[in-house]
């Protein structure tokens, strides 16, 4: 994933020797990390185009002793190239063998933070991704849900309508039967009552005919 290769590039006339690695990540990214990493390191002055020195620096890291530090991005189709060098403070001799490694370390170091901080933004952006998802669902599922119950209570209410109708039905029925049974006993009762008239109306004549 991360391969570091050692490289070399010429920095205000001197061939400085060092290390190199290819990003396959955010440009912007890369230039404010390495940016921000340069300052933790020490006081640095931009030399040129995408290219810092940092002149008679004691950079534990590498070693007790002062150095020229350099480092330089370039950016190609491919990747974000990074890289960084150093030479004996004041010179363009080349500094020991264990510090060369040390440098190579930084570099690697530097790269890999640049792939596990990436990696992190992909998976908090996927995490992103599946919880607007799960909310989606969520709320299609409620809308889904919210839709049955309104089914189901449509469903109780007509059930309740066809019953109260069923109801309003049979009491019709037994309004109109009562109505005629009624009507009947009412037919009954005028016929009763014309009936005592007519033998009240006779026992009037039979009383004026007695004399």
């Amino acid at each position: 994933m991360v391969d570091v290769n050692s490289s070399s590039v010429n920095i205000k006339e001197k061939n400085i020797r060092g290390f190199v690695v290819c990003l396959e990540l955010d440009t912007k990214s890369i230039e404010s990390n390495w940016s921000q990493y340069l300052k933790s390191l020490g006081k640095f002055e931009k030399v040129e185009k995408q290219t810092i020195e940092g002149v008679n620096l004691i950079i534990p890291a590498i070693s007790a002793d002062a150095v020229d530090f350099y480092s330089k991005i370039t950016v190609n189709p491919r990747c974000v190239q990074v890289f960084m060098g150093a030479s004996r403070a004041g010179s363009a001799l080349d500094i020991p063998e264990e510090q060369k490694v040390k440098i190579r370390s930084m570099l690697y170091e530097f790269a890999l933070e640049q792939y596990r901080m990436d990696l992190k933004k992909q998976i908090s952006e996927a995490e992103r991704v599946v919880n607007l998802a799960v909310k989606a669902h969520d709320k299609r599922t409620n809308e889904s849900n919210s839709i049955k119950n309104k089914i189901t209570r449509n469903k109780k209410e007509r059930v309740r309508l066809m019953q109260d109708l069923e109801e309003n039905a049979k009491n019709m029925i037994k309004l109109k039967a009562d109505s005629v049974q009624n009507f009947s006993e009412l037919e009954t009762a005028l016929e009763e009552i014309k009936k005592v008239r007519q033998i009240a109306e006779d026992k009037k004549v039979k009383l004026s005919q007695v004399k």
